[in-house]
Order: C-alpha cells, then sequence, then structure tokens
C-alpha cells in the first residue's frame, strides 16, 4: 500500500496524508499528474490510500473505491430530528444514557444513529473484525463534516474497536451494556443500498453463532437485537423473537436478559 493527495493538497489534507501514513505504516507520495493506474504501476502495488478534503478512500485493483460515509445514520437522524421514530431505537428500546455494543460495526450507520438516540451521556462502541474498515471508519468518524451538527456530534462519540467480536465479547464483564446488537448483512445475498454495496469487498462474512449470542446475553443488562434482511432466518436458528415480520422489510429480532438467562 501506499499513501498519497490530490495533486494539490491543501495543509490540513497533507497533515491527515501524513497521520494515515503512520497509521497503515505504508509510504507517503506526491500525486503529481499520475493516475491510480500509473501509481499502482509505478510503485508495484494494488493498493493505494488516497486522501481529499473529503476524506481517505482506498482504490484497490480490480474493486470499486472503498471510502467512509454515514450512508443512511444522514437521513435518519434527520428524521429523529423533527420528532420522528427510529425503528431500530425503538426495538433496543434506547433512551439518554444507555450503553449499546454494536457487535458487526461495517461503516457504522447504526452506531452513529445510537448515539444520537444515547446522547452525550451515552456509549457507543462499534466492533470489527477488518482492519481496513475498522481504521478507514474510525478516520471517517473523527474528519467526516457534510450534516447536521447533530450527526456530526454522533459521530464522534462512537468508539471504534478492531478485532474479533467473539473474542471481545469474552473480554467484558457481566451487564457491560445496555444493549448488545447484531447486523451480520451477508447471511445470503441481498439487494444492498449503494451505501454498502463496496463493504462486501473488504467485510468478515463470518455467521454469528449460538456461542456468540450466549456471551452477547451475559454482556447486555437488557437486551440482545439482531438485524436480517427480509429473507433471514438467523433469528428462528437463534430463538430471537420477531419485533415486527412483514415482507420487504429489516426483520429486527431479539431476546431479553431475562428470557436468556
Amino acid at each position: 500500500m501506499i499513501v498519497t493527495t490530490n495533486s494539490d493538497p491543501k495543509d490540513e489534507v497533507r497533515k491527515h496524508a501524513e497521520d494515515l501514513a503512520q497509521l497503515f505504516q505504508a509510504p507517503l507520495v506526491k500525486r503529481g499528474d499520475d493516475s491510480v493506474e500509473r501509481l499502482q504501476f509505478k510503485y508495484q502495488t494494488d493498493d493505494i490510500l488516497i486522501v481529499t478534503t473529503k476524506g481517505a478512500r482506498l482504490e484497490r485493483k480490480g474493486q470499486p473505491a472503498f471510502f467512509f460515509h454515514p450512508n443512511t445514520a444522514s437521513f435518519r437522524i434527520k428524521r429523529l430530528e423533527r420528532g420522528d421514530n427510529d425503528i431500530m431505537l425503538s426495538v433496543c428500546q434506547i433512551k439518554p444514557g444507555d450503553a449499546i455494543l454494536d457487535a458487526t460495526l461495517g461503516l457504522g450507520a447504526d452506531s452513529i444513529v445510537f448515539a444520537y438516540g444515547a446522547g452525550p451521556q451515552g456509549k457507543v462502541v462499534g466492533i470489527e473484525s477488518e482492519p481496513m474498515i475498522a481504521k478507514l471508519v474510525r478516520d471517517g468518524l473523527k474528519h467526516w463534516t457534510n450534516g447536521t451538527s447533530g450527526l456530526l456530534e454522533a459521530m464522534r462519540r462512537v468508539q471504534v474497536i478492531e478485532g474479533n467480536h467473539s473474542h471481545i465479547l469474552s473480554s467484558y464483564p457481566d451487564n457491560s451494556f445496555d444493549v448488545v446488537y447484531f447486523d451480520p448483512m451477508f447471511t445470503s445475498a441481498v439487494s444492498e443500498s449503494n451505501g454498502i454495496s463496496t463493504l462486501r469487498y473488504h467485510a468478515n462474512e463470518s455467521a454469528v453463532t449460538m456461542a456468540t449470542i450466549e456471551e452477547a446475553l451475559r454482556v447486555a443488562r437488557r437486551r440482545v437485537v439482531l438485524k436480517e434482511e427480509p429473507t433471514g432466518t438467523l433469528h428462528e436458528q437463534l430463538r430471537f423473537t420477531p419485533y415486527r415480520k412483514r415482507e420487504h422489510q429489516v426483520i429486527y429480532s431479539y431476546i431479553d436478559k431475562m428470557e436468556g438467562s
């Protein structure tokens, strides 16, 4: 991997690129007028991290560019600011001051909404097993500037932990979080939104197991929640109770701590 910028970077872009080069332990090279393809050939690498005023994006040969963006969190928080509800927050029974563990972070849209719902006194931790995603999402949560103050403040409050969620869950004491949340996303082929389509190339597709859910129930004070695509059956395999189960909608399901203990 190499790190570079646009052709004529501003000082803040150059500093951002220097920080990411250090984070990834990768050379920082001047862009000049070289195309992505030219840089890949010149430095004999498939991966180029390009930093601009819009943030960082990974250009990997043969794949769509990968970059952080808040995806659905933007319009969901706008609706919440208007006084509307968010079904995920309702299923998870989120209230100000809650502590939430998002065990399958991805791009972090759900974690951002959790952080908005839990407020400044709340706590949201997102676990991401894939190092590249974890680093770029953590960086994006810090540097993204487009959106309402509610969105941006929520983004800054999300903590990202890099690692396997089963291992990290086992390290937490009992009753560490009010809610533990899973969105395994790719349990079957699904027509995903454009916002997460490039995530498929980088994400961990490992299944959520009963052993993992048992650890989540130990760590949760209130409930464990699972999100699936409309055709998903994982909630049935793991004995979750559907919150709403309608055709062409996301399935949210849950196990309350009193039921799982």
